[in-house]
């Protein structure tokens, strides 16, 4: 009975046109890479660094599908694809589901983990559910969130 209903909800979903997969942008394995290379961008350099690497074309970020953050004590200061996100006070910013996201990403960044995100698709601007890889870059400051 519990594998029917499993099946009737994943065949409701894919059914449904306006529900994304959170893998459109890439795989877990790719945002915990490019995750720990602007980690240790930040830790060798700072957090200036890891903005000016976002926007270099000769590092992968500002070219990654990923959905690629930089946050220094709970700011956006670096954003691959959203650059009006800059400044934003993720330790108030709720997601789509009205509740706050700095808690789930603060979470998943002190066990290098995924935190799950209700955000608008990047490109069609349709209710997404991303996954969103994070880690501390410099405990409790500089945290990095690649979201897929």
């Amino acid at each position: 009975m519990m594998m029917k209903r499993l099946i009737t909800f994943v065949s409701l979903l894919l059914s449904c046109g306006s529900v994304a997969v959170a893998s459109d942008f890439g795989t877990k394995e790719q945002s915990q890479d490019i995750a720990g290379q602007l980690s240790a961008i930040v830790q060798t350099g700072g957090v200036d660094a890891g903005i000016d690497a976002m926007h270099d074309p000769s590092q992968p970020f500002s070219t990654s599908t990923l959905g690629i953050h930089l946050f220094e004590d709970g700011i956006i200061v670096g954003d691959n694809r959203e650059p009006e996100l800059l400044a934003a006070a993720y330790t108030e910013v709720e997601d789509l589901t009205g509740e706050p996201m700095w808690p789930r990403i603060v979470a998943a960044a002190d066990m290098r983990d995924d935190a799950m995100l209700e955000w608008y698709h990047y490109d069609t601007e349709v209710e997404y559910t991303y996954a969103c890889y994070s880690e501390w870059a410099i405990e409790g400051t500089a945290l990095i969130m690649v979201c897929r």
